[in-house]
């Protein structure tokens, strides 16, 4: 959580100016992913705001700007987020 905080002050943000979340399903390993759903997950039921999974193969290029112009009806809301982990 140090580490997302650090992030958000380094780029003079805060919790209160999110105002949807993208979690990473996989795959991946399954600590990472875990983790990474389960901070995405707390924050945002902390927030009351939207939390959207996607999978890696929905990146294009490495692109995140990409994630936020993609329609949201193609990606996994909060209750259905299922990981997808590798070994």
């Amino acid at each position: 959580m140090i580490l997302i905080l650090n992030f958000l002050k380094e780029h003079d943000s805060n919790l209160d100016k999110i105002s949807e979340i993208f979690v990473n399903q996989g795959p991946g390993k399954i600590s990472g992913i875990r983790n990474s759903i389960a901070i995405a997950k707390g924050i945002a039921f902390a927030k009351n705001i939207n939390l959207y999974g996607f999978l890696s193969e929905q990146l294009k290029d490495k692109d995140v700007d990409h994630l936020v112009k993609v329609d949201k009806k193609n990606f996994t809301n909060i209750n259905l987020i299922k990981p997808l982990y590798s070994s």
